[in-house]
């Protein structure tokens, strides 16, 4: 069976700071996904634990009681509608979610390529390809030296241009070592993760640069791992992209039903 393209599991509604539009809330998210025929969605606002120091400006103000803001959810019987949050992780054991909160949450999407965030996620001397690809590198293998519930994580966005705002992303992809990738993903395989095919990534034009965009996830593949959809929508026009632009990139990638990751039962 074809791999569904039936879920969004990673899309943020107006609490989150890079959205704050009026016509993202639970209710009309959940319209959508219903009249889409999802059997899953989950919302995933960023988020920064008040318990852990030094949020930037950007997160400050999305802590626990502002997430928790879209609960309870919407009662429905037609498809799982799930609460989750997209958090930080900033090197080293720096993930900005304390562990004493891990059951607050249903999935925590985890984005390890934020490299924008110079300061924060990202050292200011780190500015070169190599050295880009080399940090990327050591976050996939630092995060699977953490205590998480790996069950329920999801690795957002790996092919994400924010990888190199300011250069060549395409050259970071292309330098990423094969055997570190491949021991990195045989973790996640095991432990259960999830690894997400975004939406917002694979906009018309991507198979420009087709080997770049799919290298990693052909090697998640090839180890094991499990794939989700996320549109990581911020606006309403943003949630069709899942059903639109995902097909193409499952079917290049040759994902079945069973390659497909879902978020355990609690």
């Amino acid at each position: 069976m074809k791999f569904p393209v039936n879920h969004d599991i990673h899309c943020h509604t107006r609490l989150s700071l890079c959205s704050q539009d009026p016509g993202m809330t639970p209710e009309s998210i959940l319209r959508f996904a219903q009249d889409k025929g999802y059997d899953c969605l989950c919302l995933t606002d960023h988020f920064w634990d008040e318990d852990l120091p030094d949020p930037n400006e950007f997160y400050a103000a999305q802590g626990l009681d502002h997430v928790r803001q879209s609960l309870p959810l919407p009662a429905t019987d037609k498809l799982r509608f799930l609460f989750g949050c997209e958090t930080e992780y900033c090197g080293g054991s720096r993930l900005a979610l304390s562990p004493r909160h891990y059951d607050r949450f249903d999935f925590i999407v985890v984005p390890l390529n934020h490299f924008h965030m110079s300061g924060l996620t990202r050292d200011p001397s780190i500015r070169t390809a190599p050295a880009l690809a080399e940090l990327l590198l050591t976050r996939l293998e630092e995060l699977t030296r953490l205590d998480l519930p790996f069950e329920k994580v999801g690795l957002a966005h790996l092919n994400c241009s924010l990888v190199f705002r300011d250069g060549d992303w395409h050259q970071v992809m292309r330098l990423l070592d094969e055997t570190r990738l491949r021991r990195c993903f045989a973790f996640y395989a095991k432990a259960g993760a999830g690894i997400e095919l975004n939406a917002s990534c694979f906009a018309p034009g991507w198979t420009d640069f087709e080997e770049e965009n799919l290298r990693v996830f052909r090697l998640a593949k090839e180890e094991g791992c499990r794939f989700y959809c996320g549109s990581d929508a911020h606006h309403p026009q943003a949630l069709p992209t899942v059903q639109e632009w995902l097909p193409l990139v499952a079917e290049k990638l040759g994902l079945r039903a069973q390659d497909r990751y879902q978020i355990p039962e609690r």
